[in-house]
């Protein structure tokens, strides 16, 4: 039987694998974007839809405002309360930026923090974090692929670029965290490795056939499966990743009009894929006999972009997101309890070790660590 595993992707990822239950509840975060240049006077809210479970009704939300976003197109989450939305602002020359917001309140409330670039960065449109270094990386669609890291406080800094000059869309790291696609509007996915010195190494390119405008990615809830989204065919191709040499071979394509990218529940027995110029989410269910994806129905949206999945956080104290609560989360911890107001400059941003949400981290929250801490794994 496949094991299937919880590698959700903002456009994206959330963190560690592990099984969910399927009434596990979580939200979809939809960016609306026009294909082509968007007039400012044009530019929408970011959406977001709550689910109970797969295969659940999807109950509009309160949107990420117009204001806080810009032209939102790429979705990620750094952490499951820790969500980046991509800027395209207007889809032109115009310089891009990345907003930055904190989940709190189950999920409920998304508060913006913070928002960045970098000089010269233009045309942000699919951002992804590698799941074992938590480094941001942006595709762009004039110039290349953009990175960012972050310390130990979450605070963020600019951390280069590479193949600059390249018109691409999409960008994803698969789970290993070795290797890096892109994709540029072709039937083309570009391959890079990531050394572990930080430089990169450009591979063969594969060609999907049948591909005409690939464009994002979303990691599969199946170890070392992607998803690439193409809109120029209307297919999602659902590839299988080599951890060797970062090579892929196609296992399905499955049919969704003006495919941009995608998202899975967290059991990963459903499948959400957002319509570009038509609009809509279409909703695909996992045939375990088959191996296969069934379209089930779709949800009316306007015209979609970027796309991730939230499940909120089944462990809050494992604040390095890595499945377990162990002596680097009290490392982390004490760091904030010394500092104790969240206000304080120096706390790290969304305070994520306030577990009661009181706008201190005390004895309180201690105390609920130590019991995080005795329990070891995450649920």
């Amino acid at each position: 039987m496949i094991n299937r595993l919880n590698v959700l992707a903002g456009a994206v990822l959330l963190s560690a694998c592990a099984t969910l239950a399927s009434a596990q509840p979580f939200q979809i975060v939809a960016t609306i974007a026009p294909p082509g240049s968007v007039p400012q006077s044009q530019w929408k809210d970011a959406l977001r839809f709550s689910l109970t479970g797969s295969g659940s009704a999807a109950t509009p939300m309160a949107s990420i405002p117009n204001g806080d976003v810009h032209d939102p197109i790429g979705v990620a989450f750094r952490t499951p309360t820790d969500l980046f939305v991509g800027n395209r602002h207007g889809n032109g020359v115009q310089p891009g930026s990345i907003s930055r917001f904190t989940l709190s309140n189950g999920g409920a409330t998304a508060t913006k923090i913070d928002e960045f670039s970098q000089p010269g960065l233009i045309g942000v449109h699919e951002i992804a974090f590698n799941p074992i270094t938590r480094e941001l990386f942006a595709a762009t669609v004039f110039d290349g692929i953009w990175r960012w890291k972050f310390d130990t406080n979450g605070v963020v800094s600019a951390n280069g670029s590479f193949v600059r000059g390249r018109a691409l869309r999409g960008v994803c790291i698969e789970p290993s965290g070795n290797y890096l696609y892109a994709t540029a509007a072709s039937g083309t996915v570009y391959i890079f490795r990531l050394n572990g010195d930080g430089s990169v190494t450009e591979l063969t390119a594969q060609n999907i056939p049948g591909a005409s405008s690939l464009h994002f990615f979303g990691l599969g809830p199946v170890q070392g499966e992607i998803y690439a989204c193409d809109y120029g065919s209307s297919k999602v191709y659902r590839l299988v990743t080599n951890p060797i040499d970062g090579s892929f071979t196609v296992l399905q394509a499955i049919n969704s009009t003006n495919a941009i990218d995608c998202a899975f529940s967290p059991d990963g027995n459903e499948l959400y894929v957002a319509r570009h110029n038509s609009g809509g989410i279409d909703r695909f269910t996992f045939n375990s006999g088959s191996n296969t994806w069934t379209f089930a129905s779709t949800i009316p949206t306007p015209s979609l972009g970027g796309f991730a999945a939230y499940v909120p956080a089944a462990c809050p104290a494992d604040l390095t997101g890595e499945g377990f609560v162990d002596d680097s989360d009290f490392i982390v911890f004490v760091q904030a309890y010394n500092i104790l107001d969240c206000a304080d400059g120096n706390m790290p941003l969304g305070c994520p070790a306030d577990f009661n949400l009181d706008g201190l981290v005390d004895d309180a929250d201690f105390v609920i660590f130590v019991g995080a801490y005795d329990a070891l794994v995450c649920s």
